[in-house]
């Protein structure tokens, strides 16, 4: 007879079939969309500040005056100084040394120097809440810096509309104004900058709430669902009868009770 073979060991009954249920680990949150015009916001407010800078050192508005046809005075102005195509007479020249152009170039190059800072913080500050400090303070020089870009663009324009309006033409002698490359250059960086206020305002949105979790994972579950519970019926208990009831105090009943033996102590041979 061969000896009978060994079973693995199984766990039966109500408490084999518990089973840790195993937690899903939430995947890593993927950067919200509100995040995205910050983002856009500080990229434009680079591109507008360097349109600006760079714009104030070009020509913005021209000069060019003619006598029977032929050039006598040409010039252009920049957003710092006046340059000069034809070298003006001794006493142009005194003139023009004491006269100055509208230095348009100190208030954009701030407006622009804002820019930049404002930039420089939103992508330092990108992967924080729009909540934060660093966002708040980011949406704040953006949006001071493209409206001082924007007014300072608009009186420019309204500066050279107005010097536009000198041109003469007597037949002998010719005053014609123009515009430089600088101010459309310029009139480009004042709408990006007007793009700029639109993204860094609309990065002020809150961002969506995280899901919240539960505080404590799921541990066990009694039962899987493919094993049924078993139910047992209770269990009856042994019937007692009732105790005889105790006679009153000093009694005979009392009494002959006290004399009689106990079934537990019966009384010694001798004595019956």
């Amino acid at each position: 007879m061969s000896a009978p073979q060994q079973q693995p060991y199984q766990t039966n009954g109500p408490f084999g079939a518990m089973q840790p249920v195993q937690t899903p680990v939430a995947a890593p949150r993927p950067p919200s969309d509100a995040r995205l015009p910050r983002l856009f916001a500080a990229m434009m407010g680079v591109f507008a500040g360097l349109l600006v800078f760079v714009a104030t050192f070009l020509p913005q508005s021209t000069y060019e005056q003619l006598s029977e046809g032929k050039p006598v005075s040409k010039f252009a102005e920049t957003g710092w100084t006046r340059s000069f195509d034809i070298e003006p007479s001794a006493e142009e020249k005194e003139f023009y040394d004491k006269t100055h152009v509208a230095r348009y170039g100190i208030p954009l190059s701030a407006a622009a120097l804002t820019l930049f800072a404002g930039a420089a913080v939103g992508f330092a500050s990108y992967r924080r809440g729009s909540t934060s400090p660093a966002a708040t303070a980011s949406r704040t020089l953006l949006v001071a810096g493209g409206a001082g870009t924007a007014i300072g663009v608009w009186m420019l324009g309204m500066d050279i509309s107005a010097s536009l309006s000198f041109g003469q033409d007597t037949g002998r002698f010719v005053s014609r104004y123009g515009t430089g490359s600088g101010f459309w250059i310029l009139l480009a960086g004042g709408l990006v900058a007007l793009l700029t206020i639109g993204l860094a305002i609309v990065a002020n949105r809150r961002e969506p709430a995280a899901p919240r979790q539960a505080p404590y994972p799921v541990a066990f579950t009694p039962y899987p669902p493919a094993v049924p519970q078993r139910h047992y019926p209770p269990q009856p208990q042994a019937y007692e009868p009732p105790s005889p009831p105790t006679p009153p105090a000093g009694s005979a009943l009392q009494q002959q009770d006290i004399l009689r033996p106990s079934r537990d102590n019966p009384p010694p041979p001798g004595n019956m």
